[in-house]
């Protein structure tokens, strides 16, 4: 599961090494430690999805550019 530090934390994934999340970054790591760090309130889940660019729009109109009209 992909999260969010929210404070500094000490922690281990899989009992024996222990590694430090620091504030701020983000991190995969397993649920069992994730379910931790949530119910904490230590980090918050990251969605896949926000991830994605958003749309922005059509891009604007090159009013600067020459426009070509054809007469019928």
């Amino acid at each position: 599961m992909k999260l969010k530090m929210k404070s500094t934390r000490y922690g281990s994934a899989d009992g024996v090494q222990i590694d430090e999340y620091k504030k701020g970054e983000t991190y995969e790591v397993r649920d069992s430690l994730a379910a931790i760090f949530l119910k904490e309130g230590w980090a918050v889940k990251v969605d896949k999805a926000s991830h994605r660019k958003k749309d922005a729009g059509a891009a604007p109109e090159n009013k600067s550019a020459p426009s070509i009209r054809r007469r019928a």
